[in-house]
């Protein structure tokens, strides 16, 4: 009976072990129990079944969703394709135990299906890569660093695999609020991240209705390319190009 019980107990050793990382457990270290909820399904670590995607899961379908969405439910695998407009590093959070690392906080992705929708914030659609994931893609040798994830997807469309996630810590900064100050265009997110790729261009979902009389041409003015050099520094040519970069630094 005692080996048998030591052999149990060798045996849960690797489970506990993966529920904590860098020793922070998936509830963080937060105080609050609906605070400690939050964080466990941000910090869950199982490879998304692809085989289960729910294709009810869209860009636009995440955007207009409520809190209790009737084509999808929170923990849902989701498959969407769209123009990374923004990567960023996450706040110091409870989820991560206010680590101050940036390999152990979140990288905030931001995604619009337009590129000319960039400046708008309230078309912004978040998805997150934890330092869970991050940690296991460097073990698979993919660099899921932060400058990593910024370098290879910045400016490209790509196609993100992850849960989908209601973050309700901020409702309240997206549009659906009707606040005056918003940064996202939604709550809802793909947290955590499980796959990403660069893909091309998708064509286009929506059109506009073709008018009767004849379009007047439009002129586009050159502006500064968006990229930066790998010196640091902003690019300095200027492109009249829709994705905002020059020729060089074209996705």
């Amino acid at each position: 009976m005692l080996f048998l019980l030591a052999a149990f107990l060798i045996g849960l050793t690797p489970v506990q072990a993966q529920r904590t990382y860098h020793g922070c457990p998936p509830e963080g270290n937060a105080k609050q129990t609906r605070a400690k909820e939050l964080n466990a399904k941000k910090n869950r670590a199982d490879d998304a079944d692809t085989t289960a995607i729910n294709p009810k899961i869209t860009f636009h379908a995440m955007m207009v969703a409520d809190a209790t969405p009737t084509t999808f439910r929170e923990g849902d695998v989701g498959r969407i394709t769209a123009y990374c407009e923004e990567v960023k590093i996450g706040a110091i959070e409870t989820c991560n135990c206010k680590d101050t690392d940036h390999w152990y906080r979140d990288t905030h992705i931001e995604l619009v299906l337009d590129p000319m929708d960039s400046l708008d914030k309230t078309k912004i659609l978040v998805v997150e890569v934890t330092p869970r994931f991050r940690e296991k893609m460097r073990k698979r040798g993919i660099d899921w660093s932060h400058r990593a994830l910024r370098d290879a997807f910045l400016g490209r469309w790509v196609t993100v695999t992850g849960y989908a996630f209601f973050d309700a810590m901020h409702e309240d900064e997206s549009a659906q609020s009707g606040n005056a100050h918003v940064w996202r265009g939604t709550a809802w997110e793909l947290h955590p991240v499980t796959d990403i790729r660069v893909t091309k261009r998708p064509p286009a979902t929506t059109s506009t209705p073709h008018s009767t009389t004849t379009p007047t041409p439009q002129t586009t003015e050159a502006r500064q390319c968006k990229a930066t050099t790998a010196s640091g520094k902003r690019c300095s040519r200027r492109t009249t190009d829709p994705s905002g970069y020059c020729f060089q630094h074209q996705r």
